[in-house]
């Protein structure tokens, strides 16, 4: 029982940092993939910085939210209501990319007559190999038991894929501010039938600049509200604004800001 949680411990060690290793050699142009009726392809490049090739295959997950924004992983192989994948094609779906090289990756939506305008999400499932020997190591006991793993080196990323059918609106508010220890916490509520995605930024409203952000701010359909901290090294709250950004390259063009209260 010893030997078994010691080889637990090591070999979750060493998967870390092949793993780390690994995710250094393959990178994507992009984190996400917007498809609608005017957008109707969409591309992203994934290259191969590292020496060796990496052999790497697609697939789409789904994954819903909880009203609080958490993430809940789809139960069961039927495909959820929401599911982007009835609505798209992608190519390649397995490949190898040479050393030092580029893959492009593309997307078309299926377009259907007679559509009611929704929103439909999936997850592009990105894993990636070493196309090399797998890497042998021995680990060893304070008893001097010793066990052989056989490892491989792999990269797994899920990409967000955002279908939408028609237009549709959405709406944002700011509530349950706290400010504390050089920070302003709050709630974000969104209405409507879409997600938003974009940047959100903490302003001193005195000159109107930056004080401080968080990229990448993704909020669904299914979550009502969801909290959120940003830093305002110790700005007077009465001096600070919310503000949030949409991505005009993700299909939204929301600018909504609010004084912290």
């Amino acid at each position: 029982m010893k030997l078994s949680k010691f080889i637990n411990v090591t070999v979750t060690t060493a998967l870390i940092g092949l793993v780390a290793s690994s995710a250094q050699a393959i990178s994507l142009s992009t984190y996400r993939v917007y498809l609608d009726n005017d957008n109707n392809t969409a591309s992203f490049v994934m290259f191969n910085k590292g020496g060796v090739p990496e052999t790497c295959s697609l697939s789409l997950v789904h994954n819903n939210f909880s009203e609080d924004g958490k993430m809940l992983p789809q139960d069961g192989n039927e495909l959820p209501d929401n599911s982007a994948e009835p609505w798209m094609r992608y190519s390649p779906r397995s490949f190898t990319v040479a050393p030092r090289s580029p893959q492009t990756v593309r997307f078309t939506i299926r377009r259907k007559s007679n559509t009611t305008p929704a929103e439909y999400r999936s997850y592009l499932r990105v894993s990636c190999d070493k196309v090399e020997e797998p890497i042998n190591s021995t680990v060893t006991n304070s008893n001097n038991n010793s066990a052989k793993l056989t490892v491989q080196p792999r990269i797994v990323q899920n990409v967000p894929v955002i279908v939408r059918t028609g237009k549709l609106d959405a709406s944002l508010k700011f509530d349950d501010f706290n400010v504390a220890d050089g920070k302003v916490s709050f709630s974000i509520s969104r209405e409507g039938g879409r997600s938003v995605y974009g940047k959100l930024e903490a302003i001193d409203k005195s000159n109107n600049e930056m004080i401080t952000f968080r990229s990448n701010v993704s909020i669904y359909p299914e979550v009502k509200k969801v909290m959120y901290s940003l830093d305002i090294n110790d700005m007077p709250a009465d001096q600070v604004a919310i503000r949030f950004t949409e991505d005009t390259k993700y299909g939204g063009s929301i600018t909504h800001q609010q004084d912290v209260r």
